[in-house]
């Protein structure tokens, strides 16, 4: 008797204890109510919802709301759900894609606790295309054209337009929960509906009205840039590209019509650009895709078969393909690389040999048309676009004897058919070369050659205009100063400091935004160019944040101003990557080659990129930071200057300065210094 007491009481126990672990990892149970709410819609809504959440065991974590076309999650709206029992409103939009018509949408809520247990819940939405009462055009400077409905969706409006204007579309809000709708060119060059589209260029005739239209169910605006190309038209790509594939015959003459070819480059190996502005066709008879690069202006083309990229055939035909450095195309600065399937497709200039033509130039800020690294080159030809067969040494490629002083074949390892300059030899900076590859004799005794064929022209040499200085850091005392007057060296400096009004730490910002101008030379002459903070940067220094407080002349030369390197602005632990100010209003006939000196004292190691961007880029590395980095017991960059090379301006003639932490958490810059040639192009 006693005994089987004892069993149920450690029975009775276990089971305690039991229900003791359960109740510590119970999974939940969230539910949720749907309110009365809409369930139909407009494309471009934001659908409201609300929902009663709760779990009476386990606290909530979050609500979801996912709109879905079909099978595909087009959007979502994630709301936190802090107290059970409560109800919960919030929007989710309605996407508003072209060519989609009236249908039907899933719109899913899932509910979760923290214990990430789950609840779902779906509605039918029904979806129908706003009919909009009109469209506005909105030009580049903001200049708004009422576009009247002709027809379901369909809009426009005639005017006086300049020749090419640069505008989007916006709509009104249509209904109770519409939203204004923006129609531009997205980032992959398609039109879309979003918040941050480019302007359409518009191209109609400046001395007469033309009429700009809009169907905002297919998209499709006129009147774009409308180009013939040999009789037939171009199709756009996109904003900046047309397409045409046909068949051309060897030496035929083609007329383009809706681009004017003055300022394009006329790829040498496929066109010749004649007097009267027609193009005369150089290559062998076929098919052929030409692209036309409105942004950058010239011609791409592609030797095809049927609708697929041709190959090299066994009689020699078709095409080869280059891959490789030190090769490009429209320039260098789009080197082939080892990218399979961006190869370059080969001109077949005569039957069996192809060739390809360019001017020798440097690696970085090349122009369109140097598309051979003078110091440099590494490339391969290629059966397809594509890794398989190649044109190797050991089997199928040899250098005639002629070009054996300027180039040779690897035969070895996996650089076997690898072309590359002769031991010690440079190529001429601008002057022309060709790379010919024939196969005459059979795709198995294939020879190459390269040809000088004409002499680069004598350029002049860059010449300073003028120098300006910049003095980084704080203008807060005991944290900087300013750097005012002219110095021992006999320059005036601009001072780029805190501006924030706050007080304590807030005194230290420069804000965001902030506009210092006009810059001055180190003449004291005013220049027409501005600095502008894209963000917020912070400022210190002097002795108690690690400034350089005894700049050394015979290190520094004429960053040896005590007032410049003692303070600096820097990147905070906490902020992006990547901080940058932009330079406008700046030459583009000019370029700029910037020096930067950064440093802040401190045992941690901190490696800087300096980066500055305009049509060309250039990124420099300096260590600021780190235990004996300027030299015993020197815990900061007492001599290292970064140098750039010539940076030429954007089209809007800017250049942009970003500072990027390559190692450690902060990132600092003292002093810039910037000199203006003239006779870089």
């Amino acid at each position: 008797m006693n005994k089987s007491i004892y069993i149920i009481l450690a029975l009775v126990g276990i089971l305690a204890m039991n229900s003791c672990s359960d109740d510590e990892f119970l999974s939940g149970n969230p539910d949720m109510e749907l309110g009365a709410g809409k369930v139909s819609a407009l494309y471009g809504d934001s659908l409201p919802f609300t929902i009663k959440a709760s779990d009476v065991d386990v606290p909530l974590s979050t609500l979801k709301a996912k709109l879905f076309y079909g099978e595909e999650l087009v959007s979502e709206t994630v709301i936190r759900t802090k107290t059970s029992g409560s109800d919960y409103t919030g929007k989710v939009f309605v996407p508003y894609y072209p060519n989609v018509i009236d249908g039907r949408a899933t719109l899913k809520f899932v509910l979760q606790n923290i214990h990430f247990t789950t609840t779902e819940m779906e509605r039918e939405v029904v979806l129908s295309r706003p009919d909009f009462p009109y469209v506005t055009l909105v030009d580049e400077m903001g200049e708004e054209y009422l576009m009247k409905r002709q027809s379901l969706y369909n809009y426009s409006v005639t005017g006086r337009f300049p020749q090419d204007m640069k505008a989007y579309f916006k709509t009104p809000k249509v209904g109770e929960n519409g939203n204004e709708l923006t129609f531009g060119w997205d980032n992959e060059n398609q039109l879309a509906e979003g918040k941050n589209v480019d302007p359409i260029t518009f191209s109609g005739t400046e001395a007469e009205p033309y009429e700009v239209t809009f169907n905002v169910l297919t998209y499709a605006v006129s009147p774009l840039v409308n180009v013939l190309f040999d009789g037939e038209k171009m199709i756009a790509q996109d904003a900046n590209t047309y397409l045409i594939q046909k068949s051309f015959t060897q030496g035929q003459s083609i007329i383009v019509v809706g681009i004017d070819l003055d300022g394009w480059w006329i790829n040498p190996d496929y066109f010749r650009k004649e007097s009267n502005g027609t193009l005369t066709f150089l290559p062998v008879d076929g098919k052929y895709r030409v692209v036309a690069n409105m942004k950058q202006k010239y011609f791409s083309v592609t030797r095809m078969n049927g609708d697929k990229e041709a190959t090299l055939s066994d009689d020699g035909h078709g095409a080869i393909w280059l891959m490789g450095w030190g090769v490009g195309s429209p320039s260098l600065d789009y080197q082939f690389g080892w990218n399979a399937g961006n190869n370059y497709s080969v001109s077949e200039i005569a039957p069996k040999k192809y060739q390809f033509t360019g001017v020798a130039g440097p690696e970085h800020g090349s122009s369109i048309g140097q598309r051979f690294r003078y110091d440099y080159i590494g490339c391969k030809f290629f059966y397809q676009n594509n890794w398989g067969e190649e044109l190797s040494k050991n089997k199928r490629l040899t250098v005639v004897e002629s070009s054996k002083a300027l180039i040779k074949v690897i035969d070895e390892g996996n650089d076997d058919g690898n072309i590359v300059l002769a031991d010690g030899v440079t190529l001429e900076e601008g002057a022309t070369y060709v790379l010919t590859v024939d196969l005459t004799a059979g795709n198995d005794k294939g020879t190459v050659s390269m040809e000088k064929i004409s002499d680069g022209e004598a350029k002049p040499q860059p010449t300073l205009v003028q120098t300006l200085y910049f003095d980084f850091g704080s203008k807060t005392s005991g944290r900087g100063e300013l750097t005012e007057g002219i110095d021992k060296n006999n320059h005036y400096w601009n001072n780029i400091c805190n501006n924030n009004v706050g007080t304590g730490n807030a005194a230290r910002y420069a804000d965001a935004g902030t506009v210092y101008s006009p810059l001055i030379n180190s003449d004291n002459v005013p220049t027409e160019y501005k600095l502008t903070l894209d963000v917020r940067f912070s400022t210190n220094g002097m002795d108690g944040a690690g400034g350089l407080m005894s700049p050394q002349e015979e290190l520094l030369g004429d960053f040896a101003i005590k007032s410049v390197t003692e303070d600096y602005f820097y990147t905070e632990n906490g902020e992006n990557k990547d901080r940058s100010f932009t330079f406008s209003g700046l030459d583009k006939e000019k370029g700029y080659k910037f020096y930067i000196f950064g440093s802040r004292g401190t045992a941690d190691t901190r490696i800087v990129n300096y980066i500055m961007s305009g049509s060309n880029d250039y990124t420099g590395e300096l260590q600021t930071s780190g235990t004996n980095c300027g030299g015993d017991g020197i815990n900061q960059n007492i001599k290292n200057i970064c140098e750039s090379d010539i940076i030429y301006p954007d089209g809007n003639g800017k250049i942009k300065f970003t500072l990027e932490k390559k190692v450690g958490n902060y990132a600092a810059l003292n002093a810039l210094k910037i000199e203006e040639y003239t006779n870089v192009k």
